[in-house]
């Protein structure tokens, strides 16, 4: 190298750097080159991984939707039923619709639980879940075109009538008057009574059952019965939530009603000196004629035309056949009942 001149060594060290140079190119390509394929595979994996998620995401989106629809479709089978079977509720509403359809003249009504089947899972097993029913049997009765029915319509024979106004016994006359005119001269109810099924069993067909129909000729109108099947479920997964306002399943009558001292329904004894049944022990609708449509009074008018007595004994100033004098305590023991067998009892005084 000392021998050289400056100007080879100069080339020496020129050519020297050039290789240098070069080597680098080639070692940092090659090297570049194989982190580009890293790269390259990395891409290509995360591009299969983006096409997998998309198609899991579509996925993810299709089953939401299948859920979706198979909910609608549980949902809509369970809303078929009714929720909650309440018994007052369920009364409430058949003697509502016959009211609606012109027929009010309930005569019974009863509820009971209808047994249903367990259901069975092909393993055998017994479902939790349970199918409802409660049956509401009803005793309707038609008019017969002559007895007043007795439907929002009562005589205050307690209140002193105001100035102008007829007294009880004034307008029990004219009511009785009209007996067989009018407007109580049409025999109605059958036709309501079918009416008023009709549309219950429209209501909700998937839950509401009309199973029994009778019809009952009597003298001169029918006794109407039918049972209505409300069918309900109690579920232990349930997927919808019932917010139904079907007058069948809530509550609508007055709540908190203030009963002391009085009485609600037909009168057991009647004590009231200014009433036209003072006295009397009115135990039987059959006493009264068994004619459940009837005005007690109209029903009583009407036994004593037909019979020459009646229940109004004291009105139409006739003796009452079924009338018993209670055995009363006095100073001397107890006096003898004269007795026969009644159905209306007068008691002693």
């Amino acid at each position: 190298m000392n021998n050289l001149s400056a100007r080879e060594k100069t080339g020496i060290y020129v050519i020297s750097l050039l290789i240098l140079i070069l080597l680098g190119y080639i070692l940092g390509i090659r090297t570049l080159n194989n982190k580009y394929t890293v790269l390259e595979k990395q891409y290509n994996e995360l591009v299969q991984r983006r096409e997998y998620l998309n198609q899991l995401k579509a996925n993810v989106a299709q089953t939401t939707d299948e859920i979706k629809k198979l909910n609608e479709a549980i949902s809509k089978v369970e809303l078929s039923f009714i929720d909650k079977l309440e018994n007052e509720c369920l009364m409430q509403y058949v003697l509502k619709t016959f009211e609606d359809s012109g027929i009010p003249y309930m005569a019974d009504i009863t509820t009971e639980d209808v047994p249903c089947n367990a259901i069975a899972y092909a393993d055998g097993t017994t479902s939790p879940d349970v199918l409802q029913c409660t049956r509401v049997k009803v005793t309707y009765a038609s008019t017969d075109g002559y007895i007043i029915p007795a439907y929002n319509l009562s005589i205050d024979t307690v209140s002193k009538p105001a100035e102008g106004e007829k007294d009880a016994k004034s307008k029990v006359k004219e009511l009785i008057g009209k007996m067989g005119k009018e407007e109580y001269a049409e025999a109605k109810g059958y036709d309501e009574f079918l009416k008023g099924l009709e549309k219950m069993s429209k209501e909700n067909p998937g839950c509401i059952k009309v199973t029994d129909l009778t019809a009952t000729s009597k003298n001169g109108f029918f006794i109407l019965t039918a049972n209505i099947d409300f069918y309900g479920t109690v579920l232990t997964n349930r997927v919808s939530v019932d917010d139904s306002k079907a007058a069948y399943t809530y509550w609508t009558g007055h709540t908190n009603v203030d009963t002391s001292g009085g009485f609600i329904g037909f009168p057991y004894v009647v004590k009231n000196e200014k009433s036209l049944w003072n006295g009397y022990v009115l135990n039987t609708f059959e006493a009264l004629g068994e004619r459940p449509f009837a005005a007690y009074w109209a029903n009583a008018a009407f036994s004593a035309k037909t019979s020459g007595n009646g229940a109004l004994a004291k009105f139409f100033n006739v003796k009452d056949p079924r009338t018993i004098e209670v055995t009363k305590q006095t100073k001397k023991g107890k006096k003898a009942a004269k007795a026969t067998t009644p159905s209306i009892v007068k008691v002693g005084a």
